[in-house]
């Protein structure tokens, strides 16, 4: 089997064997390996270098995926940033005031670096290239969640090896990609 076919495999049989991890009888909790393979469920259709360009995006994690997803920089001249806190909630928000390139976000989503393991060139990842608005929501509460919704009049799709795509809008939810 391809190294294709494998990951699509992976990404399809993904959300069923998260189920079987996540769930229990009688509310009893998952242990630390089964939440370790739900994360790497999740994480893993981010990891097939896949560069989206977008107008709008939003991220919805729980804490333990802020590491893998980066935050942005801000040029006051061109850009706002807001936080705002709710209950069991931070939402923060990049805006491109001016509609200029020079004002649009990098956004990656991928497996953070290590300081002790040097490391040449860049671990794989999703790279998001946003023209408008980025929206990050961290759920401090609540069931596990990693996801990524790239929408607005432009989507641009290009994964690894394949020819760009137009799709209406680009999402991946706790490890199910949908176009």
């Amino acid at each position: 089997m391809t190294n294709t076919r494998a990951g699509l495999w992976a990404v399809w049989l993904a959300p069923v064997g998260l189920a079987m991890l996540t769930t229990s009888c009688g509310g009893t909790p998952v242990t630390p390996e089964q939440r370790r393979l739900a994360e790497r469920a999740y994480l893993s259709p981010f990891l097939q270098n896949t560069r989206v360009v977008c107008e709008q995006l939003e991220v919805e994690i729980t804490p333990n995926f802020h590491l893998h997803v980066s935050n942005p920089g801000v040029d006051k001249r061109h850009q706002r940033f807001d936080r705002e806190q709710k209950p069991a909630l931070v939402e923060k928000t990049w805006r491109n005031l001016t509609g200029d390139r020079r004002a649009w976000f990098t956004v990656t989503i991928s497996e953070p670096s290590d300081p002790e393991t040097p490391r040449i060139g860049k671990s794989p990842g999703t790279t998001y290239t946003v023209m408008n608005q980025f929206t990050l929501r961290i759920r401090e509460r609540g069931e596990m969640t990693l996801s990524a919704r790239a929408y607005g009049g432009i989507v641009l799709v290009e994964e690894a090896g394949g020819p760009p795509q137009q799709p209406h809008e680009y999402t991946i939810v706790n490890g199910v990609v949908k176009r």
